[in-house]
């Protein structure tokens, strides 16, 4: 029997809805989640489009050597950059990625996506902020740890001139927080062009987060 099949199919669920609301172009995205018992990593393949792929197309991973544990398929050529999120965020179950238009134009400029609707602070609890340099070669440690300090203890940062790394507590909710995250980018910009906006100061998104955490869902205590 196949190794956590479950959560195989939760991921690639999340790379077909990244897909279906126009996050990647092509086979540019990716979704890795850590299974808590295991510590195995489920990530998806390497430059394969998800709309044909099956369940085991999805690769169970070593979280620390990166090595393939079951499957066929040759992994993500970014393990490192997921799972050294997943390592330093014990909090963080799933982490996606994607090339979207609008974050992707903020990284270029070098700007956050500033927190520009309640929803946004909602989900994602603030700005997401860009990191510090441009690495357009293999990953190297200091690349790896610009991207989670850059991160610090929220859930979302956008690589400078590449795209957005966003996580969250489960495989859904990390596929919100993206979605979320792409969507006030463009909101941001529209709001730019007719002029003046508001943006969400720090108090008000921490506020705005802790409501929703509080309220939304079926499963509130």
């Amino acid at each position: 029997m196949a190794m956590l099949r479950e959560l195989r199919e939760r991921v690639l669920e999340a790379g077909k809805r990244l897909r279906a609301y126009d996050l990647i172009v092509m086979a540019g995205g990716t979704v890795a989640a850590r299974d808590p018992e295991t510590d195995l990593c489920v990530i998806t393949p390497s430059g394969m489009e998800y709309e044909d792929l099956r369940w085991d197309d999805m690769c169970v991973i070593d979280i620390k050597t990166y090595e393939l544990v079951d499957g066929y398929r040759r992994p993500s050529c970014a393990c490192d950059m997921f799972t050294k999120v997943l390592r330093e965020r014990p909090d963080i179950l799933c982490v996606t990625h994607s090339h979207s238009r609008y974050a992707t134009a903020y990284a270029v400029c070098n700007r956050e996506i500033p927190v520009v609707t309640t929803t946004h602070g909602n989900l994602v609890g603030g700005a997401v902020p860009c990191t510090h340099w441009v690495h357009p070669d293999p990953h190297n440690e200091e690349y790896l740890q610009d991207i989670v300090d850059t991160m610090g203890k929220g859930y979302a940062v956008n690589i400078r001139n590449h795209g957005l790394v966003v996580g969250g507590p489960t495989v859904e909710e990390a596929i919100e927080n993206i979605i979320t995250c792409e969507v006030s980018a463009q909101i941001a910009f529209i709001a730019e062009q007719l002029g003046n906006p508001y943006y969400l100061n720090e108090d008000e998104a921490d506020r705005a987060h802790k409501f929703a955490k509080s309220v939304v869902g079926q499963h509130i205590k």
